[in-house]
């Protein structure tokens, strides 16, 4: 049985994003993450003063995993704007770990968001950061205006859209490389 002094609060997120994928948002009670780690309830009460700040912590925790790290990870001169992109879709696909409830958390994220304000709002703010950093990307690459910010928008959707999907082994795997191409060549112009 682990102590107290041996869990760390990142133990205690990864056990509830365990819960929220297998069981939903209901299932991020004190009772079941006690059970799920082997400890007491004093145990939680260490690391956190009650669910409400561990639930804040975990969407935090996503946002800065989800968002910001990768958004760090992708920031390098050495690549061009079309190797972001597949590396930003390899990235994003082979996230999250196990530890951290699979390729069914941004799913259950969403879902929680969809009956949660305060989760819903980091939600929003860590798509507008997404989408701002992809348009960036796109107008990088040569595209102007609203086509860079629709196909900064498309490549979002695209991209939260198949980690729902990561579970479904019957879909046939994306071509990433060809998808990107296409993302990044510029409409033809209307003369």
């Amino acid at each position: 049985m682990a102590g107290k002094d041996t869990l760390t609060p990142e133990d205690w997120i990864k056990a509830a994003f365990r819960l929220l994928t297998s069981a939903g948002p209901k299932a991020i009670r004190v009772d079941y993450l006690c059970r799920e780690l082997g400890v007491t309830k004093g145990s939680f009460y260490w690391h956190f003063t009650d669910l409400a700040a561990l639930r804040a912590a975990m969407v935090e925790h996503w946002r800065h995993m989800a968002t910001r790290d990768v958004i760090t990870s992708m920031t390098s001169a050495d690549l061009s704007p079309r190797e972001l992109f597949i590396r930003l879709f390899e990235t994003v696909l082979a996230m999250p770990e196990r530890d951290y409830g699979g390729p069914m958390t941004e799913a259950a994220i969403r879902h929680w968001a969809a009956g949660d304000d305060a989760v819903e709002k980091v939600v929003r703010d860590a798509d507008a950061e997404r989408l701002a950093f992809l348009t960036l990307q796109m107008r990088g690459a040569g595209l102007a205006g609203p086509e860079a910010r629709s196909r900064a928008s498309l490549l979002l959707a695209t991209l939260i859209g198949l980690e729902q999907l990561a579970g479904e082994p019957a879909l046939p795997r994306l071509d990433i490389s060809g998808f990107v191409d296409a993302m990044l060549t510029p409409a033809p112009s209307a003369e």
